[in-house]
């Protein structure tokens, strides 16, 4: 069977339609705060090393920062679908000298649904409880806890998790997370396992290229994928495309910034 290409015309008019105002939206709002975050930070490129991983990727890494070194992480998330339902997340951490092998940091977290907003606040914290570099092994004990800072029920429940790296040559990287979670949904209290698994690949040395698939016992499934551009040696920009796996396998798209000192 013979199939007709549409004639050059046709794909003009296609190609000049207007998107929907709710995607225009979303594609505006990612570009302008990849905009703003390269040019508010690119300038404060320091000298300490880049690492994958992390910003709003949900699988995290074995390793944490080097004793006095610090990074903050800021992201936007926007559904595809639905323009209106986005987070912004601003996540700064750091591993103190006094304390080598402990990492604190905390989530600010505002999450606007059918123009209903909440903010959240999440204290972590992250302790390296193995790092072999002779075997390429990184292995972590991560928790944090989640508060509602406008609703009277502020605690809203708590993760842990072990994440390992596993590093076969200096430019690959598996991740495998395993740990458990407690979480109130309509006042109803849920606890599950959780799992995760996800690879980075330098395929460049200004960019990495990630990927990661994640879930819960009984609860969500989902990917992400992207890839990450490195500025220098302290700054990543990255652009993440994810798709829930059950109920209407919602997408969405994020703009990602981090910044390492």
């Amino acid at each position: 069977m013979t199939q007709h290409r549409p004639h050059r015309s046709s794909r003009s008019r296609a190609w000049g339609q207007p998107l929907p105002v709710a995607k225009s939206r979303m594609l505006k709002r990612n570009l302008l705060f990849l905009a703003i975050t390269a040019g508010a930070t690119a300038t404060l490129a320091l000298c300490s090393k880049a690492q994958a991983a992390g910003g709003a990727y949900v699988v995290d890494n074995g390793g944490i920062n080097a004793p006095g070194e610090c990074n903050v992480d800021l992201w936007y998330q926007a559904d595809r679908r639905q323009g209106s339902n986005h987070n912004s997340v601003l996540v700064p951490a750091c591993t103190f000298s006094q304390l080598p092998g402990v990492q604190l940091g905390a989530a600010l977290q505002r999450q606007e649904t059918d123009e209903h907003g909440e903010t959240q606040l999440s204290p972590q914290v992250k302790l390296a409880l193995l790092d072999r570099d002779d075997l390429g092994l990184q292995l972590a004990l991560a928790g944090s806890a989640h508060w509602a800072l406008n609703r009277s029920h502020s605690f809203d429940g708590g993760d842990l998790s072990l994440p390992l790296t596993f590093s076969p040559s200096d430019a690959l990287h598996l991740n495998l997370s395993t740990g458990w979670s407690h979480a109130y949904d309509d006042g109803q209290q849920h606890h599950r396992w959780t799992w995760g698994t996800g690879v980075e690949y330098e395929l460049l040395p200004s960019l990495t290229l990630i990927a990661e698939r994640y879930g819960q016992r009984g609860g969500e499934q989902a990917w992400q994928a992207g890839p990450r551009l490195h500025i220098g040696h302290a700054l990543d920009l990255d652009l993440i495309l994810g798709q829930h796996l059950t109920d209407r396998r919602d997408r969405w798209l994020t703009t990602g910034v981090t910044l390492r000192f």
